[in-house]
């Protein structure tokens, strides 16, 4: 059996409005993180304060680094990681409490699976309606519970132009080496749109998908990355 300790990585990039939150829904699992770790990716606002005066925050570490793009933040994470399952979090999504206790006992249960994922719910802060469903399948950041040696076969997180797609690739570069990812029915993670986050519109930095795809194409055809 898996043991329940785990580490949460969260990358954060000039999170103050939203950091307190994200760290809350972190807080209310029902089974508790081992450790917390967020890496402050070169933020000019107070992510880090705020983060550090969360009530009750407990076995929170804060690494500060010059800003790199969110890969290498998550990447940075993983290397200051301790427990042997690791989940990632966006600093300014949330997690549903049941999220790591579910995921968990289904990595138990499932021992040939390198990951598991989770359906997740989008939201606008703002109110007005989301352009696409408000629910889908999680291939995503957010709702990843993964064992720490697989993270670390698959290698540094990288970060391609504008930002956009470096978990795509970083995913598919798990599926080359044989990896099993595992999709979950149940919603439990909520995804934050705002103008401004990763997530919201298109735009020049959709050229990072283009990267990505290119990759991919390059590790079908055989060729070393």
């Amino acid at each position: 059996m898996i043991g329940t300790g785990y580490s949460v990585l969260i990358p954060a990039y000039n999170a103050a409005a939203t950091i307190r939150e994200t760290l809350e829904s972190v807080l209310s699992q029902t089974l508790p993180a081992g450790e917390i770790i967020l890496v402050d990716d070169g933020s000019t606002d107070a992510t880090a304060e705020i983060a550090a005066s969360t009530p009750g925050i407990g076995p929170l570490r804060i690494h500060r680094q010059e800003n790199l793009g969110p890969g290498a933040a998550t990447t940075a994470a993983i290397a200051l990681s301790a427990y042997p399952i690791i989940a990632m979090l966006d600093a300014d999504d949330l997690w549903l409490p049941e999220k790591m206790q579910t995921q968990i006992a289904y990595l138990s249960e499932n021992p040939l699976c390198s990951g598991v994922f989770a359906h997740m719910r989008s939201f606008r802060q703002d109110g007005l309606p989301l352009k696409g469903p408000a629910v889908n399948a999680g291939w995503s950041r957010i709702t990843l519970a993964m064992h720490r040696h697989a993270a670390c076969d698959i290698g540094a997180i990288l970060d391609p132009p504008g930002q956009r797609g470096e978990m795509i690739d970083w995913f598919a570069r798990a599926r080359s080496l044989g990896m099993r990812l595992d999709m979950l029915d149940e919603v439990l993670a909520l995804r934050r749109v705002h103008p401004g986050s990763i997530s919201y519109g298109r735009d020049e930095r959709d050229k990072g998908y283009a990267r990505v795809a290119w990759l991919a194409l390059q590790r079908r055809k055989g060729k070393a990355l």
